[in-house]
């Protein structure tokens, strides 16, 4: 009996350590259970926090219906015929999901993203794949990335980490993505992607792409050329080389693998593949470098669409700036300048014409060096400036019939001593105003500014258009400027006298619109203004004393510009000391043209220039302005001139004596 119950109590003993062991096995399953269980939990909830952490530093960039991509601009002449470009650093333009054309969007969604349409922003097969590669290395290798989530690395990974492949990017990413689903459609996540990738070659998005290897718009690839830019997104630059025609051999293969995959998923037939595969890649050559002959006219369309839309205009892009320029006149200033100063130690011209009726430039030509003549060349304009003074003595109400006597002055100015002489020290005893501009005498101009009152001729000038500093100094009646102008503000106060008085403001930008994603939207429209500075009848008689210049005065001396440009024209030429500066500016009742001549460098006598002892106003801006205007005004009905009543102006008899300022 004792040993049975020794043995019941050894029985009784392990069946209650087995108890115990079981027990405590159950309680550290819960324990363990419970960790595990807060673990996941606290990280679902560390995820969860981290995701919208994440998606709330984005905010609504995320919601956005496509995002906001810098693009190229494009300039546009009269015609509407493209003359250039204002390029950004990603070279792009934006498209809508039909400027793919039928098969891009399908050959990218083969070979970047098969699941694109099934998975959520995130693949979860693509993510396992990439994770058991990168639990099998030791390290992370593999991105698993869908569209969705290349498109969210695009955008707003900085791109000195799109090439970090750490957990911590790649959760990131997913982040992006998963919201960035949850609020776009498909359809507008491979638009996004298509105008946000690059292609290599110096082309961002699909569109540029397309222009750049086929020189064709995205919506006309054939299915092989689709295929062919598909297959260079996985690394650009190994595919093509600047100035390639034919595809490479790596370039065709990558081709060929994609079509078998549209193939494999159903998107294309057998007999498709096939036919397109036997197509043998042709790429388009580079394109020509832009055409210099537009480019001083380009400097002023970005002055003004950055003066009125604001220096970050461009910078953006996508702008379409439709323009007053007219190609045929932009050309023929470029030439005949040229054929004039063809010698390679030649001065430079510079050449703008205006239309009066409106301020359109027609044309803007001249570019020495990267100088912008025409805009930056601040120089003295001599004589030209006397129609200036004209101006103001008509505004005075002072007639061009009034005498002066012409003849050396001498005089005092803010207690300095001044001596004025004609050209070759020429007296010319009484002679009126209009004879004065017709032979540009320089003692009588003087006289009528000092009668006038430099004052108002300085008012004239800014009235007339000239914006460069003008200042009330005895010399400034004959162009002796302390800072210069450039040819455009000539043409702009010249073609108030062909405009009927009224000034118009010369202007390059008739329209801006700015295009994203394939939708237009309008910025800006040039509105035709005015400002009345001389009535009707002092126009008209400025007119008819500028003719004569062209009649019997200085123009007449080499030219007969009626006979050689068809047309009644009036104008004024104007040279500066030591022959530095050369102009001519002259205008029909329907274009002003101003031509200047000169080196750009600075003061550098012209004398010698074609054998010439005196290379004036009279000689190369007249064989230019010529020239240019011959072809310029081709067409162009002979209106004449109105004729002004002369009657309306008091004669003045002034500067028999001492003038006195």
């Amino acid at each position: 009996m004792r040993g049975r119950s020794v043995n019941s109590f050894f029985e009784t003993s392990k069946k209650t350590s087995k108890r115990r062991r079981l027990g405590l096995f159950l309680r550290t399953l819960r324990v363990l259970f419970n960790l595990a269980l807060i673990l996941a939990v606290t990280s679902v909830i560390a995820l969860v926090g981290a995701y919208w952490l994440v998606v709330g530093e984005y905010g609504e960039r995320l919601d956005r219906r496509y995002p906001e991509l810098v693009q190229d601009s494009y300039v546009y002449d009269a015609n509407g015929d493209k003359i250039g470009d204002f390029s950004v650093q990603e070279s792009r333009e934006t498209v809508g999901f039909d400027g793919f054309g039928r098969y891009l969007p399908r050959a990218v969604v083969a070979v970047e993203d098969r699941r694109f349409y099934d998975h959520f922003g995130v693949d979860p097969e693509g993510v396992a794949r990439a994770a058991w590669t990168d639990l099998r290395a030791r390290d992370v290798h593999e991105g698993g990335s869908t569209i969705t989530e290349q498109l969210m690395k695009n955008l707003f990974v900085p791109e000195d980490e799109r090439f970090d492949i750490s957990f911590r990017r790649r959760f990131v990413q997913s982040a992006l993505a998963f919201s960035y689903e949850r609020h776009h459609t498909k359809q507008e996540i491979l638009t996004a992607y298509l105008n946000t990738v690059y292609f290599g070659n110096g082309a961002y998005g699909a569109e540029m792409a397309a222009q750049r290897y086929f020189n064709k718009s995205a919506r006309d690839l054939t299915l092989s050329e689709a295929a062919a830019l598909a297959g260079f997104l996985d690394a650009p630059s190994t595919y093509f080389s600047t100035g390639e025609t034919a595809g490479s051999e790596r370039a065709t293969a990558s081709r060929d693998t994609v079509l078998r995959l549209m193939e494999e998923q159903g998107m294309i037939s057998a007999s498709q593949m096939r036919e397109a595969q036997s197509v043998p890649l042709e790429y388009a050559p580079a394109p020509s470098p832009a055409d210099p002959v537009f480019e001083p006219f380009l400097e002023q369309v970005r002055r003004e669409v950055e003066g009125r839309l604001g220096p970050e205009a461009l910078g953006r892009g996508g702008l379409r700036i439709y323009t007053t320029l007219k190609p045929d006149l932009q050309r023929a200033a470029v030439e005949e300048s040229g054929d004039v100063l063809s010698e390679p130690d030649d001065p430079s011209a510079a050449v703008v014409s205006v239309e009066p009726q409106s301020g359109a430039i027609r044309a803007l030509a001249g570019q020495a060096e990267g100088f912008n003549l025409p805009l930056d060349a601040r120089r003295q304009p001599g004589s030209a400036f006397k129609p200036v003074v004209l101006a103001a003595a008509l505004k005075e109400n002072i007639s061009p019939a009034s005498v002066y006597v012409s003849r050396e002055l001498t005089f005092s100015f803010l207690d300095e001593h001044y001596v004025i002489n004609n050209y070759d020290f020429v007296e010319r005893g009484e002679i009126s105003v209009a004879e004065a501009m017709a032979e540009s005498d320089n003692t009588v101009f003087v006289q009528l500014a000092a009668d006038v009152g430099l004052e108002r001729v300085v008012r004239t000038a800014r009235a007339l258009g000239i914006t460069s500093p003008v200042e009330p100094y005895p010399s400034t009646a004959i162009g002796g400027l302390g800072t210069g102008v450039s040819p455009l503000e000539m043409a702009s106060a010249y073609a108030t006298f062909a405009g009927g008085g009224i000034h118009r403001a010369p202007y390059a930008v008739e329209r801006v619109e700015r295009v994203s994603y394939g939708e237009g939207e309008g910025l800006y429209d040039h509105r035709i203004t005015g400002r009345r500075v001389m009535t009707g009848n002092q126009a008209a008689v400025a007119n008819e004393v500028l003719r004569g210049v062209v009649e019997d005065g200085t123009a007449s001396m080499f030219h007969d510009l009626d006979e050689e440009i068809g047309l009644a024209s009036a104008g004024k030429t104007g040279t500066t000391n030591d022959f530095v500066d050369a102009w001519y500016v002259g205008y029909t009742p329907r274009l002003c043209t101003s031509v200047w001549v000169g080196y750009p460098e600075g003061r550098r006598s012209m004398v010698g220039v074609h054998g010439l002892e005196e290379p004036n106003g009279e000689t190369l801006p007249m064989d230019v302005w010529s020239a240019y205007m011959d072809r310029a005004t081709e067409g162009d009905p002979d209106l004449g001139f109105p004729a002004g009543d002369w009657s309306d102006f008091r004669v003045h008899y002034g500067g028999y004596y001492e003038t006195v300022f």
